[in-house]
């Protein structure tokens, strides 16, 4: 049987998703403080660009996922989804485990919103656990995101 090439990225495109579904169902709590995370990564940039590594403590930069770290698409998508952000682009990520492979650059789409359901996700998550976890509000890196990235593509 002869497929397109675009046939043959369809297909691609299709089992990524579901992949990655399969992986974020059974990571929710994780992908939960992910896209807290990375909300928190988005507010505290100046130019309301970030990505995921952005919301990733350096330790975290450092080791590679012990299953895989195939959920965290969805924490980027999720947000996307849910309009708090845009894909600007692409940059190559700074985890040595992704081998510099690209990951989507976010733009905040709107800072007061995205304010007040990162307030509102703290606030369950503090009740949750009785308290606030700093390694969440305090997970998201400082370090500077490369600026010059590749349009329209995708993580």
């Amino acid at each position: 049987m002869n497929h397109s090439i675009d046939d043959l990225i369809q297909r691609g495109e299709s089992q990524k998703r579901v992949g990655m579904a399969i992986a974020a169902s059974s990571n929710v709590d994780r992908v939960t403080l992910g896209r807290l995370s990375m909300l928190a990564a988005l507010l505290r940039s100046d130019t309301g660009l970030a990505t995921i590594d952005d919301a990733t403590n350096n330790e975290d930069l450092a080791t590679p996922f012990h299953d895989g770290g195939r959920w965290r698409g969805t924490v980027t998508k999720s947000l996307v989804a849910d309009e708090f952000a845009t894909i600007e682009g692409t940059t190559k990520s700074r985890r040595p485990s992704r081998h510099r492979g690209y990951i989507s650059v976010l733009r905040l789409t709107d800072r007061t919103a995205a304010a007040a359901y990162f307030e509102s996700l703290i606030r369950a998550v503090a009740s949750i656990n009785d308290e606030t976890p700093p390694t969440v509000i305090d997970g998201a890196s400082t370090h500077p995101i490369n600026t010059k990235h590749k349009q329209g593509a995708s993580e």
